[in-house]
């Protein structure tokens, strides 16, 4: 969502602006706008995401990690539908629209009815393609009938996701982001309540993981409808309200023309992306099943790593990404000043803080592996891999926010192509490296993959802006500070000797930030100072 209010700001600003300085004052206003919505749309999605955390701990106690391997094979499959049905239609609805509402707000409902005809044309054409395939999916690719029937039921949601991304697109553009963010967390809701309600109480007494596979995707479906039904109740209502009788000033040939010429390039582009990506999830169990030869420990394997362990590591970013969103719309208006130093040094601000707190992270999950990992997974041996993947969580978090910020300052073209780079490199290690080394070598391959456009995205950075990484302020000392942390809060837990692994996590987190800050602040104290100040003018 950050991504698409991002889009409407470039584009509706961009042209626009000559240099003037009542323009100026202009975009400025604009941003003012644009930031107290992404600030709104922060907090929406930091709940969204809390409660996406307690709906995974809540899906590994019911159905294990070999359900959540199974579980995360069907929904590649699906995500791959999904955008074929969904790709560029929010971007480009929503830059569309705002540029025709200068013009004409019958322009700007035209172009939402032809979108939503175009989006469900495709969509429709996506549901009857994953309905007819989907046992030959299951089967020859996914290599596990089970998901047969999931795919199926999941096929019904794809309509409803196409027309709720045109209907997003039209309020990002009216600046009624909050209804986009409201409506995500309304979705996450009702998808936990319904699969809560299949699981513990329709399918109370069954462990076949197949069925109860049928019964989250359930949820997934109904929380799509749901979603749409909630956007088009709050679109219906205005417009009945205004009772706009204004003609459209273009003709519907030409208004459908200049959404496809926006759509299309930015389909293709995530289209590419989307097909890597699923190949390489496909090809994960494959691997390990013919590295172990047990179908069962592969599909576990893959359930731990990719919807266990990944998804804690990454949980933290949730409030670094809400920090970052909101000065999201602030880089893409300095972008457009003559002067390049103010946009230079929120820049390095921004990576500095992002450098620090991704390092501070990265330690805590090193240092406290067993402790965090029983804690959300108990007797899962969740330990070993957060262990290793602590390594990757500084590059994995800064490569995120990096790429964030090129594409605010126009460097999408790049990004996707660090994306496809990095996607080819991790289907071609997975054919020769992790076939060879199973579970571990995919460990690795996510260190190396994510430290590669880690790299590829500092080098673009510094060569299109000149803002360089501070090695030894941005990531040694925060390094040390972080091996000092670690080392205090294992001594403690070893003295403390808790019987409970939640207590142990919990009070070793505590003594590992309270040390960390605390030789932060002793040491660079006018630095951190600085950098806040940098960070929160306006």
């Amino acid at each position: 969502m950050p991504n698409d209010l991002l889009q409407l700001f470039i584009n509706s600003d961009k042209g626009a602006y000559n240099q003037t300085k009542t323009e100026l004052i202009e975009i400025k206003s604009h941003a003012g706008v644009l930031i107290k919505g992404a600030a709104a749309m922060t907090v929406f999605s930091l709940i969204n995401k809390l409660l996406g955390v307690f709906l995974r701990l809540f899906l590994s106690a019911r159905i294990g990690s070999e359900g959540m391997g199974l579980y995360q094979l069907i929904m590649s499959v699906y995500t791959m539908f999904s955008t074929f049905a969904t790709a560029g239609f929010t971007v480009s609805v929503s830059r569309l629209i705002a540029e025709k509402d200068e013009r004409s707000h019958a322009d700007s409902r035209l172009l939402l009815r032809n979108s939503v005809c175009a989006s469900l044309m495709i969509s429709i054409a996506a549901t009857v393609l994953m309905l007819i395939g989907s046992d030959f999916t299951a089967v020859r690719f996914l290599g596990d009938e089970r998901c047969g029937s999931p795919l199926r039921v999941l096929a019904l949601s794809m309509p409803f996701m196409a027309v709720a991304a045109c209907l997003k697109g039209w309020f990002i553009a009216k600046q009624r982001v909050t209804v986009t963010s409201s409506a995500s967390l309304f979705e996450q809701i009702v998808k936990m309540t319904v699969i809560a309600l299949f699981l513990n109480v329709v399918m109370a007494s069954s462990d076949d993981i197949g069925v109860l596979c049928i019964g989250i995707v359930l949820g997934v479906t109904f929380s799509e409808i749901c979603s749409f039904c909630y956007l088009l109740l709050f679109c219906i209502i205005p417009e009945r309200r205004r009772r706009d009788s204004t003609r459209a000033t273009e003709s519907r040939r030409d208004s459908m023309r200049s959404l496809i010429s926006v759509t299309l390039p930015i389909s293709l582009s995530v289209y590419l992306t989307s097909i890597l990506h699923t190949a390489e999830t496909l090809l994960i169990p494959h691997v390990f099943e013919s590295y172990s030869g047990d179908r069962a420990s592969a599909l576990s394997q893959f359930g731990m790593i990719r919807g266990m362990v990944v998804p804690i590591l990454f949980f933290p970013f949730a409030f670094l990404s809400s920090l970052i969103s909101v000065f999201t719309p602030e880089i893409s208006r300095l972008n457009l000043l003559p002067d390049r130093r103010p946009l230079n040094s929120r820049l390095s601000s921004i990576m500095s803080f992002v450098s620090l707190v991704s390092v501070a992270v990265g330690g805590m999950f090193f240092f406290l592996n067993n402790e965090i990992g029983e804690a959300f997974y108990p007797n899962e041996g969740t330990a070993h891999a957060i262990r290793i993947l602590s390594l990757m969580t500084p590059f994995m978090y800064v490569e995120t926010v990096c790429d964030g910020l090129l594409k605010a300052i126009g460097e999408q073209v790049q990004t996707l192509k660090f994306s496809v780079y990095n996607s080819i490199l991790r289907v071609l290690l997975i054919l020769t490296f992790v076939s060879r080394t199973g579970e571990n070598g995919y460990l690795w391959l996510l260190v190396i993959s994510n430290s590669f456009t880690y790299f590829l995205c500092r080098r673009r950075l510094l060569r299109v802006t000149g803002v360089k990484p501070k090695w030894i302020s941005d990531v040694a000392f925060p390094l040390l500070c972080a091996c000092i942390g670690g080392f205090c809060a294992r001594a403690a837990l070893s003295r403390l000797g808790l019987a409970s692994f939640k207590a142990s996590a919990l009070c070793g987190s505590g003594i590992y930030v309270v040390v960390f800050g605390m030789l932060i602040m002793l040491f660079s104290f006018e630095r951190v100072k600085t950098l806040f100040k940098r960070i929160s003018d306006r």
